[in-house]
């Protein structure tokens, strides 16, 4: 799958930034599903195996009906997981183009085991309604004693037919277990620039704090969406399931409601070890707002489910579903905030390349471009807030560009997406300026300060 990298294009920042945008709305929609398919698959196979071997008619009509809610039609998973998680894998070799970083080997293998875990589901789901039909042609046999025959016939290929069911779910699991980790932990390796060149294997995944919390979230948020989903999904959705019972509803609430309390006890820990096991790079405001929301969300989701079990009224268990999806919403975008934190000299380098390559294309066409010198867009537009020896709007260079002495990456980074370092200056506005500009602008100030130079007194600006 690295090879997908070689083939990526230079983006400009605008584009970068864009591709982050896309990528935040494709975790809202894939997380959430994957959480829910996962936890439905587990146990939907779960009791149906128990109901096999103790014959109990109440596992197994909740293993049928929690599969046909997860897997209802062949469209959902395809616009839910499947398209989603094939432009992850393109993404993931945009962002991270010219990088040691695994995330579109991951993305790219989690999409092929995703794939094949999606149809082995949709066999299993299709020979447990295959089992129903035969058990009912049994019992018609059955009353018929000159069909001995045929009756033989049929259960040898009803015991092949559960056997099939089985296995193709256990694999189906397996596999689907297998495609959430890598493409989890592909997002994980994106947001933290210290895990491109310190991962370079799967194994070493595993032995990643940020990577394994990551998938310690995943499994917590499947067990909410998982539960609250049976709830709303049984009990709310389109007025909830036809000919529930008390006896099945009771058992179908229990578990609904355990699920969902356990992952809101998970989730606030896995978010909160997640942010201190981020660094530096990653981190803003922006993220830590986000959190905050999210941490809010799901106390919100805690009291909702609380008075659901005091009084199961269908509002609340849409009300918890909706929480819960907001919550993940908001850590999905929260990682794309931590993403575009950790890329920034990555999008300037980027960036440089596409006007480099634009500039050349220009070239080969006979279209000369008006080039300006660090001089003329020091003159042009930095003079206005900045001179070189004295306090205006903002600080005087001879203050802070020494700082960037031998560094001028980090100085065309900066250029190309100010912040605010010094408080006792305002924010520096973005100058607009082009990859190429940027890196005139900084070789100008370097060269100013590149002979003997006093002691700086602040913080780079």
């Amino acid at each position: 799958m690295e090879f997908l990298k070689e083939l990526a294009l230079p983006q400009a920042v605008e584009h970068f930034h864009l591709l982050l945008v896309v990528e935040g709305l494709i975790a809202i929609v894939i997380f959430p599903y994957l959480g829910f398919l996962l936890g439905s698959s587990v146990l939907s196979y779960v009791y149906n195996r128990r109901a096999r071997f103790r014959d109990h008619r109440l596992y197994l009509r909740f293993a049928k009906d929690l599969i046909d809610t997860a897997l209802p039609n062949k469209s959902l998973p395809t616009f839910l997981a499947l398209i989603p998680g094939l432009t992850l894998v393109f993404i993931s070799a945009q962002l991270t183009q010219s990088t040691e970083a695994i995330s579109v080997g991951l993305a790219g293998y989690g999409f092929v085991l995703l794939l094949i875990a999606v149809v082995l589901l949709y066999v299993h789901k299709y020979t447990l309604q295959l089992a129903d039909i035969l058990e009912g042609y049994e019992d018609l046999l059955k009353k018929d004693p000159r069909r001995t025959a045929a009756l033989d016939e049929i259960e040898v290929y009803s015991r092949k037919n559960i056997n099939s069911h089985l296995r193709a779910g256990r694999y189906g699991i397996a596999l689907l277990a297998l495609a959430s980790f890598l493409i989890v932990s592909s997002t994980g390796v994106t947001a933290n620039p210290l895990s491109w060149t310190s991962i370079s294997t799967v194994f070493e995944l595993l032995l990643s704090p940020d990577v394994l919390v990551r998938l310690l979230y995943f499994a917590a948020l499947g067990l909410g969406v998982t539960g609250t989903g049976i709830l709303f999904f049984f009990f709310a959705w389109g007025g909830g399931k036809t000919a529930i019972d008390d006896e099945y509803g009771k058992f179908v609430r229990r578990i609904g409601f355990r699920l969902s309390v356990l992952s809101l006890v998970a989730q606030p820990v896995f978010i909160l070890l997640g942010i201190l096991l981020l660094p530096a790079e990653s981190l803003s405001g922006m993220l830590y707002l986000l959190v905050g929301l999210s941490l809010v969300v799901l106390f919100i989701a805690g009291h909702i489910l609380y008075a659901y079990g005091r009084d199961p009224q269908s509002h609340y268990a849409g009300s918890a579903f909706y929480a819960v999806v907001i919550a993940c919403s908001l850590i999905c975008v929260n990682d794309q905030v931590a993403i575009h934190n950790a890329t920034k000299l990555h999008a300037a380098i980027l960036a440089y390349k596409h006007e480099q390559a634009l500039e050349s294309v220009k070239a080969s066409l006979g279209i000369v471009a008006v080039s300006f010198t660090g001089e003329d867009i020091y003159n042009a537009k930095c003079s206005a807030c900045h001179q070189f020896d004295q306090k205006k709007v903002g600080p005087a260079y001879l203050d802070v560009v020494p700082k960037y002495a031998g560094n001028k990456a980090q100085l065309i980074t900066f250029v190309l997406n100010p912040t605010k370092v010094d408080p006792a200056y305002p924010p520096m506005p973005n100058q607009g300026l082009k990859p190429a500009e940027a890196d005139s602008i900084a070789s100008y100030l370097l060269v100013k300060f590149s002979g003997p130079i006093p002691q700086a007194k602040g913080k780079p600006q």
